[in-house]
């Protein structure tokens, strides 16, 4: 039980060490008794991971320096996806930086990015901004031991069976054979290699597309566009369609148009879990309601099941989004992450 104190005692030390303006929130560290905590509990996940058949030897040079890292439990609290308004977190993820870099990118990578569309049906452009929100196109330096932040966050209560299972899973990749430790690098919150994968998803989605023999989501790009777009196809992407679009709503739109799931047309399968994203309509539905495209102007004439975003209230405007974009959903579970693929996707192809 004394494990499960974490969460009480780490906000406690960060509110008083912290506002103190003696150092950052984020710097600050364990304390003896956090570490001890966090020492018993480990003891208890060695012992279930020699019971899931894994080494010694790999627990043992996995876990024996493991870190417990305070400012990896105030990250997962402060995440930006549930923190920043919509404007400021699409404006700083589909930036002017991304968008340059990312046509370029897509040129030069045009043939690999073809034959990956090929193979699996997921259009270059989306693989391409993915992997330019996630990791700025693999220039962001992957700096966390991927056990030290698993561990932490197993530890931490909020999503602890979470996490455990993927710090296992981490431990069966390592065990394998087929990634070392030094590979083992990702994000705050164990997000491995140029794609982001947790180490489920890479154990289930990462395809070793140039026959190598390796997965190297860390540094072939063949591997990480094909993880990307396996996994995208995994959740039934259809190329025939794109995301969505931002659109123009009738006054009083972002009260009046909202309803709840039940009230519409039933969502593609992918969808139906995203009970937050509220009624499904036939797009001529929705021009009937007197949405447009954002210069005024008649949506297409398509008959597709699409469902109203409402992003920051008072600008009269949303996001008409089709059945692709709840797949977006599938790799990060938030409105604002998916409609920044969508948008970057647009201008980067």
């Amino acid at each position: 039980m004394i494990a499960w104190k974490l969460k009480l005692s780490v906000l406690l030390v960060l509110a008083s060490l912290g506002a103190s303006g003696l150092v950052k929130a984020e710097d600050v560290p364990a304390t003896p008794e956090q570490q001890a905590a966090f020492q018993l509990w480990l003891g208890d996940v060695r012992n279930e991971a020699l019971e899931r058949g894994i080494s010694s030897a790999t627990i043992d040079t996995a876990l024996s320096d493991v870190k417990l890292i305070v400012r990896v439990i105030k990250r997962d609290r402060n995440q930006p996806e549930i923190k920043q308004p919509y404007q400021r977190y699409l404006k700083s993820r589909v930036s002017p930086w991304r968008k340059e870099k990312g046509a370029i990118l897509v040129s030069q990578h045009k043939d690999t990015l073809k034959a990956v569309a090929k193979r699996y049906g997921v259009q270059g452009r989306f693989v391409a901004s993915i992997w330019g929100i996630e990791t700025n196109y693999g220039t962001v330096a992957l700096s966390y031991n991927v056990f030290d932040a698993l561990a932490t966050l197993a530890f931490d209560k909020r999503r602890g069976a979470r996490f455990r299972r993927e710090l296992f899973t981490a431990l069966e990749i390592l065990d394998s054979g087929t990634v070392s430790l030094e590979q083992m690098k990702g994000s705050w919150a164990g997000a491995m290699g140029q794609p982001q994968f947790m180490p489920e998803a890479y154990a289930k989605y990462a395809q070793d597309f140039d026959g190598d023999g390796s997965k190297d989501i860390w540094n072939n790009k063949q591997d990480v566009f094909a993880s990307i777009a396996y996994y995208l196809k995994s959740y039934g992407w259809r190329d025939d369609q794109t995301w969505g679009r931002k659109v123009k709503l009738p006054e009083g739109g972002e009260t009046s148009l909202v309803g709840k799931q039940a009230e519409g047309i039933s969502p593609d399968r992918v969808c139906k879990p995203f009970k937050s994203m509220g009624v499904w309509r036939d797009l001529q539905d929705w021009q009937a309601l007197g949405v447009r495209r954002l210069d005024g102007t008649d949506l297409p004439p398509r008959s597709i099941p699409a469902a109203l975003i409402v992003g920051d209230t008072g600008d009269g405007e949303g996001y008409l989004v089709y059945r692709n974009f709840c797949s977006v959903m599938r790799y990060n579970p938030s409105f604002k992450y998916a409609l920044a693929v969508g948008l970057l996707s647009d201008v980067i192809k």
